[in-house]
């Protein structure tokens, strides 16, 4: 019933808005009474943060997954980008994540903290990773990867408020930026590889 209540929260987070949802209308859609759902979540914002927890602890599993199981370093963002293009291949679904962040950062402090903290929790994960491309020799030595992961992410948070962007579709900004960044910080040899990816995976950029 715990996850069943958090996934019914996200639906209806994401189709209408954060705020716009009460703990009444969640109780009902779940088919459980109020005290039954504050009996698991203290109020919305626990919930939410649930949800985050929840959410942030499958994404970070999953790319875990891709980048443990491809041999270089390069390819493995790679991979990891094609995840998630196909998560924003929806643009109404994009637009509705879109919506939801704006509601997070606004009214619910203590839950964009908490994804705070998972999101700097996987961009350490993926600076460490880096140091594995800089042995592989795919990734140039010359380079802070810490300082590298936070301008990306940096980079990503940012787009938000460039309304000038609004015209592109999400897939296609994200995979600009994520392509951009990956020639950035390689060698020619890892240059050579995502030449070849970009050749062999044209329905992902």
């Amino acid at each position: 019933m715990y996850n069943k209540i958090i996934t019914i929260a996200g639906d209806m987070f994401l189709q209408r808005g954060i705020r716009s949802v009460t703990m009444d209308e969640i109780a009902a859609e779940a088919g459980i009474s109020k005290r039954t759902l504050y009996e698991m979540f203290a109020n919305k914002e626990d919930l939410l943060e649930k949800l985050l927890e929840k959410k942030w602890s499958e994404h970070h599993s999953i790319v875990k997954r891709i980048i443990d199981t491809t041999p270089s370093c390069i390819i493995g963002i790679l991979n990891t980008l094609k995840y998630v293009a196909e998560e924003t291949k929806n643009e109404t679904f994009s637009k509705a994540r879109e919506c939801f962040l704006i509601d997070l950062k606004k009214f619910y402090p203590k839950a964009t903290e908490k994804n705070n903290k998972y999101r700097d929790i996987y961009f350490t994960f993926m600076a460490g990773h880096l140091k594995k491309g800089v042995e592989q020799q795919t990734v140039r030595n010359d380079l802070n990867l810490d300082l590298i992961s936070t301008l990306l992410l940096a980079q990503i948070e940012g787009l938000d408020s460039i309304k000038s962007i609004r015209q592109f579709h999400p897939r296609e900004i994200f995979t600009t930026i994520i392509i951009s960044f990956c020639r950035g910080i390689s060698t020619e040899k890892g240059l050579k590889e995502i030449e070849s990816f970009v050749s062999e995976n044209k329905a992902y950029i």
